[in-house]
Order: structure tokens, then sequence, then C-alpha cells
């Protein structure tokens, strides 16, 4: 039985059957170009398992530093003046993170979210990329957003300090 079709079906599926022969024809030049001499590129890792896991956890790491001072160089200082932009100031973890240690037991948190990292894990945490305060020094170890750097102050507690200068004679 036959069974009649447009002329521009036809075309466009003689079109696209010419495209894959076409198409599979580059691939069976690429496979012979690699038979004839090919060798593949070195490993950056010699060494069993153990030494590949280590391997791609620095580089974990450091894609999570340099995306945290990323971030906070366009979010929260962008004149670099706590030097939150700096990625040797922050530590990477191996799911994404990082924290950069303020002092006086208060870190700042930084995390990508769920739809950047795309991974298991990452579904406890916010949609978008963040960096949140922790104070260990809280009965609640909660995480505030910060916004800005007003923002951190006031988190902070900068509203308590007194910024005059001190008598002569007493302590600073």
């Amino acid at each position: 039985m036959f069974r009649l079709i447009r002329t521009s079906t036809w075309t466009a599926t003689t079109r696209r059957l010419a495209n894959i022969e076409y198409e599979l024809e580059e691939v069976g030049a690429i496979v012979a170009a690699q038979a004839a001499g090919w060798t593949p590129p070195e490993a950056p890792v010699d060494g069993d398992l153990a030494d590949v896991l280590r391997y791609v956890d620095a580089g974990v790491r450091d894609e999570a530093e340099m995306h945290a001072a990323d971030y906070a160089e366009r979010h929260l200082d962008q004149e670099n003046v706590l030097c939150l932009a700096l990625a040797e100031r922050w530590t990477g973890f191996p799911d994404g993170s990082a924290v950069h240690y303020l002092g006086a037991g208060r870190w700042l948190h930084y995390h990508p979210g769920r739809t950047k990292l795309r991974t298991s894990r990452s579904h406890f945490f916010s949609e978008s990329e963040r960096i949140c305060l922790l104070d260990s020094h809280r009965a609640s170890r909660d995480l505030y957003p910060v916004a800005s750097l007003p923002d951190l102050l006031e988190r902070l507690g900068a509203h308590y300090i007194d910024y005059r200068a001190p008598r002569v004679g007493q302590p600073a």
C-alpha cells in the first residue's frame, strides 16, 4: 500500500537524510584522523583514584573561592574596602560554598544556590546565590542574608560602636 505525501515533506526529509550522511562522513574522517596517529593528552594527575579525587576536590574548592570573591565584589564590596574580592581570603568547600572569617566568631558564608549547582545536596539552599552572616556567639546558628556593606555593619551591631576618638589617658 502506498501513501501520498506532500512534496514539501519529502523535500525536508531528503535534506535531513543528506545532512545526516554528511555528518557521518565528517565523523568518519575524524575517527580516521585519530586512528592515524592521534594520542590522548596527558592526564593532569598520575596515580590512583584517590589522587584524582584530591585533584578534583582542590579544583572545586578553588572555584568556590573564586565565585565567592566575584559575588562579594559585585554585590557587597565594589571598591574592595574589606578585601572581600580577594579569593585567598575565602575558604572553599567541596559543596561549592565558601566562608570568610571576619573575626570575633563571625563568618560570611557564600552559597551559589541550587540553580547554579544543580546537585542533590543543594536543594536545602535558596534558588539564587547569596552571602549570609553566621554568628557563632548566638544560640541559634541562623544565617542572616547580607545585601550591602551598611547592612553588614548593622547585622554586626555597628550601631553600638563609639567612633569618637578616646580622650587622652583613656585606653582605646
